[in-house]
């Protein structure tokens, strides 16, 4: 469903390589299919990205899926915010690449579930006000899952208040987001029923936890994190993507503790920066050597004349990026003239049948 070579770049956080084989994929895409490959690829990393992402980088999660949800949403196709969303991508992979730690969906079910028997070991009645509000994800009462979704609802609701008094601490921030990641990780792997009026066509587990999320998110983040999940979606692609789920576990506590979470810094910034310097280059450069190997692509291909054969870009930023180092200095960035204020020259307009 998702291009192998693509996500296995981006999975070592190998950037000019994924950056070379999408831009191949979209110069070569005769069928509209390549599309479909690379954002589902992108999706695949976010979930990926999603099993592991700590508090303390939950941001960095949160701008990737949002650009990958922008991306898949944008009518035309914008050449160096790919690359920039690329290029996040990848440093992201490469956080747990330099420090790698248990991801979730790894544990046995018997493993996980000592882990986190004990949130649901006071058999607590769920109040009115908390039936009231998750009524929608509540399977009827009359249901073999009914006193189980409460109890578990109940909590969840306990471990999010949990760290009202908790202040700063981030380890003990990371163990509470972490413990809630491996209740979502327990029950999506699970084979529960749960009837509810969030998804009433699908009784699985992973609906019951979406509305879940619906309910205690109160950002627009959760309907972003919810149409990546949806996006081409079928059913034999539900455990690639349960790391979106899992992730937003982690934004949770993140809602809760926002100054706990760092930014993108300053290595990182000026990595960024400079793919937005050189993506033009790196496309025309690219486009080229695809042209000198693909004689059909040239032959139908009016844009050649704009190409630069002067200046080779990937060379360029091969020799250029530096070691990627997660230090503690920290900023925050706005990258001029990449969003918004694309000119012609740095768009290609491909049409998509899109859904």
């Amino acid at each position: 469903m998702y291009n192998n070579e693509l996500y296995n770049y981006i999975h070592k956080g190998d950037i000019q390589n994924s950056i070379l084989i999408s831009t191949k994929l979209i110069l070569n895409d005769k069928h509209n299919k390549n599309f479909e490959l690379i954002e589902n690829t992108f999706i695949a990393i976010c979930s990926y990205i999603g099993t592991f992402i700590s508090i303390y980088d939950i941001r960095l999660w949160i701008d990737v899926v949002e650009e990958t949800h922008l991306f898949i949403n944008s009518d035309k196709i914008i050449i160096k915010n790919i690359y920039i969303l690329i290029t996040k991508l990848c440093i992201v992979c490469d956080i747990y690449m330099k420090n790698p730690i248990s991801k979730s969906g790894i544990l046995t079910i018997n493993k996980l579930r000592e882990k986190i028997i004990d949130i649901f070991s006071e058999n607590i009645n769920l109040n009115y006000y908390y039936i009231d509000k998750f009524d929608t994800v509540l399977p009827p009462n009359n249901s073999e899952t009914y006193d189980l979704s409460k109890l578990i609802i109940q909590g969840i609701i306990k471990i999010i208040n949990s760290i009202e008094n908790i202040g700063d601490d981030f380890d003990k921030l990371n163990k509470i987001a972490n413990k809630l990641r491996d209740i979502f990780d327990y029950l999506s792997r699970k084979t529960y029923k749960f009837e509810t009026k969030f998804q009433n066509s699908d009784n699985d587990s992973i609906w019951f936890l979406w509305g879940i999320l619906n309910i205690l998110y109160e950002e627009n983040f959760i309907k972003i994190a919810y149409e990546l999940f949806m996006t081409n979606y079928v059913k034999k692609l539900k455990t690639e993507r349960l790391g979106i789920i899992w992730g937003m576990t982690i934004c949770l506590i993140y809602l809760k503790k926002k100054n706990i979470a760092r930014v993108w810094n300053k290595n990182e910034i000026i990595l960024i920066k400079k793919v937005n310097e050189v993506g033009m280059d790196l496309y025309n450069d690219i486009k080229k050597k695809f042209c000198i190997d693909n004689k059909d692509y040239r032959d139908n291909d009016n844009d050649n004349k704009n190409i630069n054969n002067n200046i080779d870009g990937l060379e360029y930023l091969i020799n250029y990026i530096p070691q990627i180092n997660n230090n503690n200095l920290e900023l925050e960035y706005k990258l001029e003239n990449t969003v918004n204020n694309e000119t012609d020259d740095n768009i290609k307009k491909i049409k998509y049948n899109k859904k």
